[in-house]
């Protein structure tokens, strides 16, 4: 055998080898890819998933926050028609001019009335009747 063929047959089985290490490669490089992209998806999903979570979790957040603020409001209005009750009373309580009776052992004498002392004792017990009333 010849030297050149003995090179021939050593190019030839080194071209093979060559070509079988280029498509064991390609093949790990395609096993590779198809790994990634299916990480990739699932990545995606989870993000996708989280985002959708919390998007739910804050509309949620933003319908509760709104129905409060729309009782608050609704309770501040009842809370000032109560208070524009008990301001009516107070200023009927001053034309009539409440006095009240000292009595002492040795006489009994008139004195004006604390109209706020009364008032407060009247919202104490009518309150709660007085919104009833307002807001059957």
């Amino acid at each position: 055998m010849p030297l050149e063929s003995i090179l021939e047959r050593i190019l030839a089985e080194a071209v093979a080898q060559q070509e079988k290490i280029i498509q064991e490669a390609l093949t790990q490089a395609e096993k590779v890819m198809q790994e990634a992209r299916q990480s990739a998806d699932i990545l995606y999903q989870d993000i996708l998933q989280k985002a959708k979570a919390d998007s739910l979790s804050q509309k949620q957040m933003c319908i509760v926050n709104a129905r409060l603020g729309h009782k608050r409001n609704i309770l501040e209005a009842k809370q000032e028609l109560i208070e524009s009750v008990f301001k009516k009373t107070k200023s009927t309580l001053k034309e009539v001019a409440i006095k009240k009776q000292l009595v002492f052992a040795d006489k009994v004498s008139e004195a004006a009335a604390d109209i706020d002392f009364y008032l407060g004792r009247l919202r104490q017990d009518y309150e709660s009747e007085i919104a009833r009333i307002l807001f059957k």
